[in-house]
């Protein structure tokens, strides 16, 4: 029988940080109003947003949040890098605590509303989150 090849790009791991770099650019926040049986949006707020809004921390955390996906994804293209495996958790640790971190800082206005508003940008953010740690899981 032929032998299994092990691929040499982690495939799934490269999928998952590319899918929260696309949740980082989409709208990870929406405010709409019902009027007269339509609905208006009001605002959508972008994690872009945050680099521009609140103290020199969260500003460092939001963009750590998106370079650590990127070099997550740089890091994992590159073949025969020793210590992969760790490089990619560090990339997964670096996504996942600058945003968390960026999440539960942004405001009160945020925090009162992030329940009712959440969109799809949030959603592709955290589904990166799980693919990513999947992938980086399995990857062997």
């Amino acid at each position: 029988m032929a032998k299994k090849r092990k691929a040499s790009i982690p495939m799934l791991y490269c999928i998952g940080m590319l899918i929260t770099v696309v949740g980082y650019i989409l709208p990870i926040f929406r405010k709409t109003i019902d009027a007269f049986g339509k609905t208006a949006v009001l605002f959508f707020f972008f994690f872009f947003d945050l680099v521009g809004v609140g103290d020199s921390i969260l500003k460092i955390m939001a963009i750590l949040f998106f370079f650590g996906a990127v070099l997550g994804i740089v890091l994992a293209l590159i073949p025969k890098l020793p210590q992969a495996k760790i490089i990619q958790l560090i990339a997964i640790v670096i996504t996942v605590v600058g945003g968390l971190y960026c999440f539960f800082n942004v405001g009160d206005f945020v925090k009162d509303a992030a329940a009712k508003c959440l969109f799809v940008g949030f959603y592709m953010i955290v589904a990166g989150w799980v693919v990513a740690l999947v992938g980086w899981i399995l990857n062997k």
